[in-house]
């Protein structure tokens, strides 16, 4: 989030010219995939959990066994989580206020016009579906969806049903019966195989990749830029900050994605010989 003191970039001819080589790209691509990252959510008023200010830069990161602990005792799992649903902190409350900001608009107009084929996002916040997006792969979950461990049924939270008396709850899927939690992706749990296998495919169809506030530093999610890079994809990187992309990146728009998306937006429209 950019703040009032704060210089504008779009006064900045390094960030006119960077949006335009950016739109130069997207618009003769076919198929464009983005990888976004935590810097979005910021954007939306959600603290980040890494860098400057994160949660856990200043509380320490959560244990590393927190799917183990889950799979030991699933029942008082649920019995913490209905607890906490009583009573959430700051973090869910952020999560509760936030909306989707100009970035996340700009993401969905971009899919509208043909440009971007398929969202990778790192983000469990919803505010890319709640602004629109189609095309999504939500890697590391979302809090506001369920997930079966067994066969990877999802149900968004506010339609799943279940019976506080008889926990955990089980998959109601024909001939599963597996345990059912929240769908956002724990320390040391797998991610979700048919995520990755999405995620796979999209990347190795992409000809244009774009990562959008994204530190690149957690993997999976960091990898599929890569090997887009690698087998000669344009790779454009929209971050105020640098990242280890940065060398990799055919062009860097340096801004957040609220300043940097709708200026792009409108620079494909122009190259495209499009009205707003």
């Amino acid at each position: 989030m950019t703040s009032p003191d704060s210089p504008n970039p779009a006064n900045n001819s390094a960030f006119r010219e960077s949006v335009a080589e950016a739109a130069a790209i997207l618009a003769g691509a076919e198929r464009t995939v983005v990888l976004a990252g935590a810097g979005m959510s910021k954007e939306s008023g959600i603290p980040t959990f890494r860098g400057d200010g994160g949660l856990w830069t200043i509380n320490g990161e959560p244990p590393l066994n927190q799917y183990d602990t889950f799979a030991m005792d699933p029942k008082r799992w649920w019995e913490r989580r209905i607890e906490e649903a009583n009573s959430p902190g700051d973090f869910a409350l952020a999560i509760e206020a936030a909306q989707p900001n100009a970035g996340h608009v700009g993401l969905v107009e971009l899919e509208r016009m043909g440009i971007l084929a398929h969202l990778i996002t790192q983000n469990i916040d919803d505010l890319h579906r709640r602004a629109g997006q189609r095309s999504i792969t939500e890697i590391h979950g979302n809090r506001y969806w369920m997930r079966c461990v067994r066969c990877e049924a999802r149900w968004p939270k506010a339609e799943f049903i279940f019976d506080e008396a008889d926990l955990p709850p089980r998959c109601t899927s024909p001939g599963c019966g597996g345990i059912v939690k929240s769908d956002t992706v724990m320390f040391g749990e797998p991610i979700p195989p048919s995520a990755l296998r999405r995620c796979g495919e999209e990347t190795a169809l992409a000809d244009c990749f774009m990562t959008i506030g994204t530190s690149a530093v957690v993997y999976p999610a960091a990898q599929y830029p890569i090997e887009a890079a690698r087998r000669g994809v344009p790779l454009i990187e929209v971050n105020p900050e640098e990242t280890p992309l940065t060398p990799l990146a055919a062009v860097v728009v340096r801004a957040p994605s609220g300043v940097a998306l709708p200026a792009i937006v409108e620079a494909v429209r122009a190259a495209r010989g499009e009205d707003a």
